[in-house]
């Protein structure tokens, strides 16, 4: 991976889906939409399965989950690259092949598991953005905290907390 620009916050490195659009070219139309708003709850909510756990509540959480991915796969049929990005509670940072001017209002699109068709779509703003030292393109990083009120940030920290606790642990 790059060598992204390190953030302020507890933050973790993934390669995931990402992309990035200057907002005003883009139908967003303010904080985050409702299908953003529950890929959070869904995020943050507990993803550890005790283990007497009643099967056929497994199964049907299962089935649930099937029928999610194919309508959201149907809905989303075009995915954006994997890129390389860390996330952070306020910021994401991240490699691009283009350039952005600092300040410029951008709406991000990143799928959190880069084998689901869950997304997010986060408004933000263009923090920086430097030419790569050991890649072409651009290293960006984005404050996306516009994007959040007090409940979908809380959630949003939950899900990035725990990615950096695991891979504080896989290190």
């Amino acid at each position: 991976m790059s060598r992204l620009p390190t953030l302020a916050t507890a933050s973790f490195d993934a390669d995931l889906p990402l992309s990035c659009q200057r907002l005003a070219d883009t139908a967003y139309q303010g904080r985050l939409d409702r299908e953003t708003r529950l890929a959070l709850q869904l995020l943050a909510s507990p993803g550890e399965v005790p283990d007497d756990a009643d099967p056929l509540l497994l199964r049907l959480e299962a089935k649930i989950d099937l029928t999610l991915e194919l309508v959201l796969a149907s809905r989303y049929p075009v995915r954006p690259a994997i890129t390389p990005c860390r996330l952070g509670l306020d910021a994401i940072a991240w490699h691009s092949e283009r350039a952005y001017p600092v300040g410029e209002p951008v709406l991000l699109t990143l799928y959190p598991n880069s084998d689901s068709a869950l997304s997010l779509r986060l408004a933000g703003s263009i923090d920086a953005c430097e030419p790569s030292p050991d890649q072409p393109g651009y290293l960006l990083q984005a404050d996306i905290r516009p994007s959040f009120d007090k409940t979908s940030h809380l959630q949003w920290e939950k899900w990035v907390f725990r990615r950096h606790r695991r891979a504080i642990q896989e290190r």
